[in-house]
Parts: C-alpha cells; sequence; structure tokens
C-alpha cells in the first residue's frame, strides 16, 4: 500500500528502510491484521484457479489423446538394441 505503482519488493524497502518494514509488520500486530485483511479482500475479486476450470464438462475432453497405441514390450517382437563401440 505504500509503495509506488508497480514498485518490486527489493526497492521498495531500499527506500523506506527494513526498520519501517519490521515496525509496521513484525511490532504492531494489529496493523498486520488489518493488512492481511484488505489483501486477502483485494485478491478475493482476482484469485483464478486455473485447475477449476479443467475440471468442468466443457473442458473433460481436452487432454483426451487421439489415438489410443497398445504397446506391448514383454511380446517376442521385441527389439533389441545394440550399441556399437
Amino acid at each position: 500500500e505504500e509503495a509506488y505503482y508497480l514498485e518490486r519488493t527489493a526497492p521498495w524497502i531500499e527506500r523506506v528502510g527494513l526498520s519501517h518494514v519490521k515496525q509496521r509488520l513484525v511490532d504492531d500486530a494489529d496493523n498486520r491484521k488489518a493488512l492481511a485483511e484488505r489483501f486477502e479482500l483485494s485478491q478475493h475479486y482476482s484469485r483464478k484457479d486455473p485447475w477449476q476450470e479443467l475440471t468442468r464438462e466443457q473442458a473433460q475432453g481436452e487432454f483426451t489423446p487421439l489415438k489410443v497405441i497398445d504397446i506391448n514390450l514383454s511380446t517376442t517382437e521385441e527389439k533389441q538394441v545394440s550399441y556399437a563401440d
């Protein structure tokens, strides 16, 4: 909430100082709880579970193989691979 738009964490910590971050997050339990609640609220509407979409009926055939090939390597037709020196 205190960073510039699109500012990454490391540059923000360098700018404000680690002691400021510690004071706001570690030392102030009420503020930490309020920040966590606001974060959860902000993420509630933007979280998207990509696996949830795959469980829907319209995506059930997405990973169906085009052709199933039965490979039985225990038959007498098994090819022997030799490596030349």
